[in-house]
């Protein structure tokens, strides 16, 4: 009698759970929907007390966040513009209640995904997002990108390179940019993804021109007056091509501050029609038949990066730095001295040289020198003192220039890199070839990689001090020209003018 009656509660258990079953899992989620007239929900998704899925109305793909209070399930968030409206899908997906994912896959080796969580008080967070591409060997490269409420609203975004394990290799950049504009579409709520700054550009047309609106309105909002035409995102800076009040176009670069404050670098007038964007040359001005790239130096300071010029052959290109000018990629001959192309705000836009002896007739190198040992091996010290006695700052490889502030008998006051000393003048070259300029030859100069492609640490002195990452530390772009003591080297890097110092033991050989 005891058995039966179990059976007969087991198949009434049983009978319950499948009439339970028989409305589906999430069946009081579809009811709140159904009363909102979305029958058809997209990749619904219930975690907890939080569900969420897509929806298309009218031709608008819309993003539907629920949440149970009470034993109720209610629509919290029907975001319209939070998704990517001419792409498929994304994929949906709650790793907890507190926390929902949006990812879209690009290419086979491109995805993006869009995140918010959710605070204790209830509220959702701004929206952030992560670009990853697994195209570089080893690593995955992945942008993030995150507004904060600091300073009235910025924009944060870091790079950084990921093994198939996902342990970090160190975060290699960082940069902020002004956004307190946006303070209004950050928000799950109110997240507009056309608005925010997806900052890489993409096979899709369509999924680049989002990064458009993002510079439209900064250029609104930081140049009133002024009308927009284009912009980009280079050297952890806003570019833009905007066109005057007075209808001539410039150049402005917007550098946020390390104290949070907007300085604005505005070019010369350009020549009438200058364009920003020619075929894959995308961060180059069209000026007379020829592509000119602007770069930001260092803080406070722009000027010419290149100008190429397909009619010139194995000449086509021209550099420039900080005073400096070289043709060949790997910088093994440099002018050095002051010229007028490392300074936007001055450049006569209508008389760029074309080759190196133009640009040396125009290129002042009367205070500087370069070291010249009659022994290539042989290192030049920079004492402290003008005296042969005096204590070592550093020794110096052939090629290095120098600023000649003084003589003083058989001595050279001069400045290296930013130090300070005195050099003895025997050992010193001011002399110069086609007109003003230095012609500095740096292969002396030992070409020297960071290990295992790490982020290289330069400093700002030959101790533990503040510094900044460099990934373009090897292939030509920075050169040895001293070392200091047995631990530090003196590094110099013509294409942008900065210098610094490294560890010797950060370094690995390259050519010399």
């Amino acid at each position: 009698m005891i058995k039966r009656a179990a059976l007969i509660l087991l198949f009434l258990l049983l009978f319950r759970v499948s009439a339970d079953a028989s409305d589906g899992p999430g069946a009081p989620v579809a009811d709140a929907l159904r009363s909102a007239n979305i029958s058809r929900p997209v990749q619904l998704s219930e975690w907890g007390d939080t569900a969420a899925c897509f929806t298309e109305t009218d031709g608008v793909k819309r993003l539907i966040l629920l949440e149970k209070h009470d034993g109720v399930w209610r629509i919290v968030i029907d975001n319209p513009t939070a998704l990517l409206q001419d792409y498929d899908w994304p994929e949906l997906w709650l790793d907890s209640d507190n926390a929902v994912f949006w990812t879209y896959t690009l290419s086979d080796r491109e995805i993006v995904r869009y995140h918010s969580s959710r605070n204790a008080d209830g509220t959702w967070n701004p929206v952030d997002q992560c670009f990853s591409d697994s195209g570089f060997g080893d690593y995955t490269h992945v942008w993030g990108t995150v507004w904060d409420d600091a300073h009235g609203g910025e924009i944060v975004r870091t790079f950084g390179m990921y093994d198939e394990n996902d342990n970090g290799h160190g975060i290699e950049h960082m940069e902020v940019l002004p956004a307190s504009w946006m303070i209004d579409c950050v928000r799950l709520a109110d997240f507009d993804v056309s608005r925010f700054p997806t900052m890489f550009i993409a096979a899709n047309d369509h999924y680049a021109f989002e990064n458009e609106r993002f510079f439209r309105e900064a250029a609104r909002t930081l140049m009133p007056g002024y009308t927009f035409i284009k912009g980009m995102l280079k050297d952890g800076a806003m570019h833009f091509l905007m066109e005057r009040p007075d209808s001539s176009r410039v150049y402005v670069i917007c550098e946020y501050m390390s104290h949070r404050a907007v300085n604005l670098i505005e070019s010369s007038p350009l020549p009438a029609g200058t364009v920003l964007g020619w075929e894959n040359f995308t961060d180059s001005l069209r000026i007379d038949g020829r592509c000119v790239t602007v770069q930001l130096l260092y803080s406070g300071k722009a000027g010419l990066e290149y100008i190429y010029d397909d009619t010139a052959g194995k000449d086509a290109f021209l550099f420039f730095g900080d005073r400096t000018v070289w043709q060949d990629v790997g910088m093994e001959t440099v002018l050095y001295g002051d010229h007028p192309w490392d300074d936007i705000t001055q450049i006569d836009w209508g008389s760029l040289p074309q080759t190196r002896f133009q640009a040396s007739e125009r290129t002042d190198a009367g205070h500087y020198a370069f070291v010249l040992n009659p022994d290539p091996a042989d290192r030049l010290h920079l004492r402290e003192e003008p005296d042969r006695s005096s204590r070592s700052l550093g020794k110096y490889y052939n090629g290095t220039p120098v600023t000649v502030l003084s003589e003083q008998e058989d001595w050279a006051e001069v400045t290296v890199g930013g130090r300070h000393g005195w050099m003895m003048k025997a050992y010193l070259d001011p002399g110069r070839r086609y007109d003003g300029a230095l012609w500095l030859n740096t292969l002396p100069m030992p070409q020297l990689y960071g290990r295992d492609n790490e982020p290289l640490k330069v400093y700002e002195e030959p101790r533990e001090s503040a510094y900044s990452y460099h990934i373009r530390a090897g292939y030509g772009a920075m050169k040895v020209i001293g070392m200091i003591g047995n631990e530090w080297y003196h590094v110099w890097f013509p294409a942008s003018g900065e210098y610094g110092f490294v560890r010797q033991s950060d370094l690995t050989p390259g050519n010399g």
